[in-house]
């Protein structure tokens, strides 16, 4: 697996590098201080996965995320010390795959990485309060987006599922055996069913419900 680490912490840049290179899974790190520096390595050398620092110099880290994932499907997973839950949400929206604190990095980023790697996502504990928080933007989130959940069919709940972990329609389709189109049809009935107009709002919807056991 190659890696992009984007950093500006020299300390921890280091310290991570280092770490991810005595991964085995891992073949080469390559490192960058900034959003610029890290994308211009991007189109010069094919990574599988990126790992990214929220608070960059420049351009910044949501910026830089953007471009990635608009640009790629190379996986983005957020290193950061931010747990704000408006941080969360705009990593979110930013396209990112996955997120992990910086203060159970070393721990985590290994497991956090092949979740990526298999085509799913990796939001901590923090993160996930932190959606769920968010989540309290929406209009009456209980009982009546429970109420909706129950409207749904089995298989909108199992693409909605996927939603909720950061899964883009073709993850999807091969997850569930089905194809992309089939996958976009779904999340066009239960996004008028949840009575929402994208897919963060309605992930936001079943976080909420779905940790609080619906």
């Amino acid at each position: 697996m190659h890696l992009l680490l984007i950093e500006d912490d020299e300390a921890y840049q280091l310290a991570m590098a280092s770490h991810l290179r005595e991964l085995s899974t891992v073949e080469r790190v390559s490192v960058a201080s900034d959003g610029e520096e890290g994308l211009a390595l991007l189109q010069q050398h094919r990574v599988d996965l990126v790992l990214l620092d929220l608070m960059l110099p420049g351009m910044g880290g949501l910026v830089t995320c953007r471009h990635i994932t608009s640009a790629d499907v190379t996986p983005v997973l957020i290193l950061t010390s931010q747990d704000d839950p408006q941080w969360v949400q705009q990593i979110w929206q930013a396209g990112a795959r996955g997120y992990l604190h910086k203060e159970r990095g070393f721990e985590q980023v290994e497991i956090a990485m092949a979740s990526l790697m298999a085509g799913a996502s990796w939001w901590d504990h923090k993160a996930t309060a932190a959606l769920q928080q968010a989540s309290g933007s929406l209009p009456a989130p209980r009982p009546q987006h429970t109420s909706q959940l129950d409207n749904l069919t089995s298989r909108e709940r199992e693409v909605l599922a996927c939603i909720a972990k950061g899964d883009d329609n073709r993850t999807i389709a091969k997850r569930l055996g089905i194809g992309e189109g089939t996958v976009r049809s779904h999340v066009h009935v239960l996004l008028q069913k949840l009575q929402v107009s994208n897919r963060t709002q309605a992930a936001l919807i079943w976080l909420a419900c779905h940790i609080e056991g619906a």
